[in-house]
């Protein structure tokens, strides 16, 4: 696949009139985007749990939860049980893998890559807590 593929397969998905989509082809900022999407695309997204003490969703350390390169859960191959509490924190962390795919830089190249859920278990008033850690794997 070459970059005018890429940007095809972009334009079809977000499915913008042809008006729309210009002023996103000629965005500078989306070049490296257009540039970088076909290397970043052999990448998938891992958040795996490293901690887990009362976590009502049932996650449990090894488990591990699945994204695309471009930050989208992949249901099939992850748990059936997702806690939404973890989310939004795991959606900083995609941003920043995201942007390093996007930009041709290590996607791996993320000094904070751990994070939590919001429950901050019961000595803090709460009555679990979570601890995942993000990676970028090449997909098999």
């Amino acid at each position: 696949m070459d970059k005018e593929q890429m940007k095809e397969i972009i334009k079809r998905r977000l499915k913008l009139e042809d008006q729309e989509w210009s002023i996103i082809e000629k965005t500078p900022k989306f070049q490296s985007l257009f540039e970088n999407a076909i290397k970043g695309s052999r990448y998938e997204l891992v958040a795996e749990v490293i901690e887990s003490k009362g976590c009502h969703s049932g996650h449990v350390v090894g488990q591990k939860i699945f994204f695309d390169s471009t930050g989208n859960l992949l249901t099939g191959r992850s748990p059936d049980r997702i806690c939404s509490f973890m989310l939004p924190n795991l959606t900083v962390l995609l941003n920043v893998f995201f942007e390093n795919l996007v930009n041709g830089r290590d996607p791996n190249a993320v000094m904070f890559n751990t994070t939590g859920c919001f429950d901050t278990g019961p000595y803090c008033g709460g009555w679990g807590h979570i601890v995942l850690r993000m990676t970028a794997e090449l997909k098999s």
